[in-house]
């Protein structure tokens, strides 16, 4: 089966590290090719030639509050949509994977024009208004649905104006490649500046929608109960998102929190995870968090607030701690018991593992989205 996975952002995040984990996973029934954005995709095409994963990069403008990004997707829309529907009948695949979630549509209406069935992969919990009328308007032109979570799929179950074949397939983690063993061989020269303290971190790109002011203040009523505590987020500040960083900076600044460390973008998040005393999600929305099956993969404790289906894998009071979204007192509280209790916390990373390992794993994944490639091809 040949499938064409459309992606229209390009800066590495959740969506593509799934596209890049699934298409290694189901190379020998599945030959995928991943069209991806000219603009800030450097990194997601470097991870694909080295993953042997068949790309190809187009000029495709994407929906954003930057000037002149917004400009161009006004005026190029139309050229870009020729452009790629005439690669997509060329080519002939046999089915098109819309990612990225709702408001990246371009490929579905090219491969409507194209005459390939299509399936359209959502992955969020929260979109303006304008996107879910938009979202509504063209579903019937999809063949069917692949949902990140059970939670995206009753969000977005109103807008579909047209029942298809659809199914729930959780962001994928390779628990062979995320674990605390392989780790060990990996080192960081920043992680070892904080050997004596307790570390409580997320891997996150610096983006509103994070919570990252609620980690910071969390940071903030932690700092006056403990003493050698360290609160890192792992993670690139994109230029669209420099005026919120700088934001975060001045919360710092005024709360007078001086140990919280933003330590960028890195290639391997792996000994930051294997640090983290605890993982810290503040996400105000998620669907299916592959940072947080990341860190769960590698044995770390979580505390998470109730986003996605997060809760359905943290199991509260089983596997981790899960928080009610924007609220720092229930979060600290969350925190501060892990803090003191080493016992709770090392059978969450314990639990935690287990989970990732039977439910959350790459090969759960790509088995699910290969059934459901091959039921929509065959769909009528």
């Amino acid at each position: 089966m040949r499938v064409a996975n459309i992606i229209e952002e390009g800066r590495l995040g959740g969506p593509q590290v799934r596209i890049i984990r699934v298409a290694e996973k189901l190379k020998e029934s599945v030959n995928t090719t991943v069209i991806m954005p000219e603009e800030n995709s450097h990194v997601f095409r470097d991870l694909c030639e080295k993953s042997h994963i068949s790309y190809k990069v187009f000029r495709l403008s994407r929906i954003t509050k930057e000037a002149k990004v917004a400009l161009r997707y006004i005026t190029c829309s139309l050229f870009e949509l020729w452009q790629l529907t005439r690669y997509l009948r060329k080519e002939h695949f046999d089915l098109i994977h819309i990612s990225g979630g709702a408001w990246q549509y371009k490929g579905l209406i090219a491969g409507k024009l194209s005459g390939t069935k299509t399936v359209w992969h959502l992955n969020d919990t929260q979109m303006p208004l304008f996107v879910r009328k938009l979202f509504s308007f063209l579903s019937p032109f999809a063949d069917g649905y692949i949902f990140a979570s059970n939670r995206s799929k009753k969000y977005y179950k109103p807008f579909i104006r047209k029942q298809k074949p659809s199914f729930v397939v959780p962001a994928p983690v390779d628990t062979d490649l995320f674990t605390p063993e392989i780790s060990q061989l990996y080192r960081d020269d920043t992680v070892d500046k904080w050997a004596d303290e307790t570390v409580i971190g997320t891997v996150a790109n610096i983006n509103p929608i994070k919570g990252l002011e609620v980690f910071i203040k969390v940071a903030s009523m932690l700092n006056k109960k403990f003493n050698k505590l360290r609160f890192v987020v792992v993670g690139p500040v994109y230029e669209s998102q420099k005026s919120y960083y700088k934001s975060l900076r001045q919360l710092c600044e005024n709360l007078k929190v001086d140990n919280v460390e933003f330590v960028g973008s890195k290639k391997d998040v792996r000994p930051f995870l294997k640090r983290f005393d605890i993982y810290l999600c503040t996400s105000y929305a998620e669907s299916s968090p592959i940072s947080v099956w990341e860190a769960m993969s590698m044995g770390t404790a979580i505390v998470s607030t109730d986003v996605g289906d997060v809760s359905r894998y943290v199991q509260p009071g089983k596997v981790g701690e899960i928080a009610r979204t924007g609220d720092c007192a229930d979060i600290s509280s969350k925190v501060i018991c892990l803090i003191n209790d080493k016992t709770k916390r090392e059978y969450y990373q314990s639990e935690s593992r287990k989970v990732a390992i039977t439910s959350l794993d790459i090969r759960l994944a790509a088995a699910g989205h290969l059934e459901a490639y091959r039921t929509i091809s065959k769909s009528l």
